[in-house]
């Protein structure tokens, strides 16, 4: 006699149990996923060292500051943007806001070894000089809408398997190459590099621990006079300029994003005194850092990372700013 058996029903929670279905590593994703959504004249910072983040707005519009003195670009709902390497983005509202990020190294499992540009492997001359990096934009095709409605759908759930994001990730530099003109791609990725393994990878790695242009040499083996032609080649300016870019950078999100104190903040960049911090805000921002922190913004523009001195000198000169 046939014996009937209730089908079987998977235990739902096992979905949310932490056991992937996925085998490999993490190729490129730094973290899960984020979708944050913020009220009128809210701002928030994100920060990219060795690494780059995918903004994609849902709903609203935001206005996007680059490095804290380029021209703010608006953005609006069914855009997605590009934020290269080293640099910091401040978003702020101008309506109620929704948008995804993802934060991801460099891999040849994006964009299959396809990059628009390629990078200095080693620390050799480039044969194009750098280009001042700034933010990248694409509207929504049809298949980047699809695939942002599947990554809310998993967040709603709560999924936490960083696996499962990569995937996707992976299969959205499928659908830029598969839905976009190649000069849209290559507009779109130009600041992206699949194999960023070499000089500049080195220097956000060590750069934060190095008080003096000497300092980060040393920490890179290699001279003074070396590093200075490195830069040159791989970022277009001088080594003291670039670190003091990178600090003016840190400044301003830590003063946005934390709740550190002015001599906190002053003490984790290598600055004597609060008061030396203020002078290097006024003189970089042309604002006070307590401006800065309250969002008020309306003459940003100092004079900008001028160092004075010759190349190679250390950065304690700021203390004298």
């Amino acid at each position: 006699m046939h014996k009937y058996s209730a089908p079987h029903v998977p235990d739902e929670d096992l979905l949310f149990a932490g056991q992937s279905v996925f085998k490999h590593k993490s190729a490129a994703l730094l973290s899960i996923p984020q979708l944050r959504r913020l009220s009128p004249d809210d701002r928030v910072c994100l920060q990219t060292e060795g690494n780059y983040y995918l903004l994609f707005l849902l709903g609203g519009r935001a206005e996007l500051r680059l490095n804290t003195q380029h021209p703010t670009t608006l953005t609006e709902a069914g855009e997605m943007v590009f934020v290269p390497m080293g640099s910091v983005v401040e978003i702020t509202a101008t309506e109620p806001l929704e948008y995804l990020t993802f934060h991801f190294l460099p891999s040849v499992h994006l964009c299959a070894r396809q990059c628009p540009e390629r990078p200095v492997q080693h620390f050799s001359s480039a044969a194009v000089k750098a280009v001042e990096p700034y933010l990248t934009r694409l509207p929504f095709s049809p298949g980047i809408t699809y695939w942002a409605r599947s990554i809310t759908e998993y967040l709603q759930y709560s999924l936490s398997d960083l696996r499962l994001f990569d995937v996707k990730l992976q299969e959205l530099f499928l659908l830029l190459r598969m839905n976009y003109a190649r000069r849209m791609q290559e507009e779109f990725l130009r600041f992206f590099h699949c194999r960023r393994v070499g000089f500049s990878c080195q220097v956000f790695k060590h750069h934060l621990n190095c008080r003096t242009v000497d300092d980060l040499a040393m920490a890179m083996g290699v001279s003074p006079s070396a590093l200075a032609r490195l830069f040159d080649d791989e970022f277009g300016i001088p080594p003291m300029k670039w670190l003091l870019q990178q600090r003016a950078r840190h400044v301003y999100k830590d003063l946005i994003d934390s709740d550190l104190s002015l001599t906190e903040i002053a003490e984790r960049y290598y600055f004597s005194s609060a008061g030396y911090l203020s002078a290097f805000c006024r003189r970089v921002f042309g604002l006070s850092p307590i401006k800065i922190r309250r969002g008020d913004l309306s003459s940003v523009g100092g004079e900008g990372i001028e160092p004075e001195g010759e190349e190679g000198e250390g950065l304690e000169e700021t203390k004298e700013a």
